[in-house]
């Protein structure tokens, strides 16, 4: 809907505290009432902004994870996909952000619950990745998917400011290292693998 993609914009840009009905239709070019029409009250709107967000990010995190590919594999095209989607998507982007810091407002709770939804997905991974044995057996599983989860937001601020590909790349790597404890078993580590094959 064009309308929602106007309340994203101005979402994005005033944040969740400070969009308001009439900066979106002066945005959508249409008048006010009509924006009340489909948003009859300011909570109704938040509540739509922070569907479409969390469909978006919700729906990448599934497509990613529903793979039979190794889990460090999985783990990079989610990260990568998601790094992509702050260029592609920014408003998504910044929505999302401004959501996951807003503490004191009546949406916090509704994160929570979002974020464990993501924790939940990524730790399924994780536990699918040891079972297979190509993530290792002393990894936390659940510890260590909130350890990625959390690192989406320097992913966000490093492709904010422009940071280059190869030190996000580089970024994602050393966090996947860490949270999932490499043994060398993937596509990605392949210098490593070769580096214990010629020892």
């Amino acid at each position: 809907m064009q309308l929602l993609e106007c309340a994203l914009a101005v979402f994005a840009r005033r944040g969740l505290s400070g969009a308001h009905h009439a900066e979106i239709a002066e945005q959508a070019g249409v008048s006010v009432s009509t924006v009340f029409v489909y948003f009859p009250t300011r909570e109704k709107l938040v509540v739509a902004v922070l569907d479409e967000v969390e469909r978006f990010l919700i729906d990448m995190a599934e497509r990613a994870h529903d793979s039979a590919e190794p889990a460090a594999e999985v783990f990079r095209t989610h990260l990568a996909a998601f790094a992509a989607s702050v260029n592609t998507h920014r408003n998504h982007a910044r929505v999302w952000l401004d959501w996951s810091t807003a503490i004191r407002e009546e949406v916090w709770p509704r994160y929570m619950k979002f974020q464990e939804r993501i924790v939940r997905t990524l730790t399924a991974t994780i536990e699918r990745g040891q079972r297979e044995g190509d993530v290792a057996p002393t990894v936390d599983p659940e510890g260590d998917a909130r350890l990625i989860v959390a690192s989406a937001q320097m992913i966000a601020q490093m492709t904010f400011t422009e940071q280059s590909e190869a030190k996000i790349d580089h970024f994602m790597e050393t966090v996947l290292a860490a949270a999932l404890g490499f043994r060398c078993a993937t596509a990605a580590v392949i210098g490593c693998r070769h580096k214990v094959t010629s020892e």
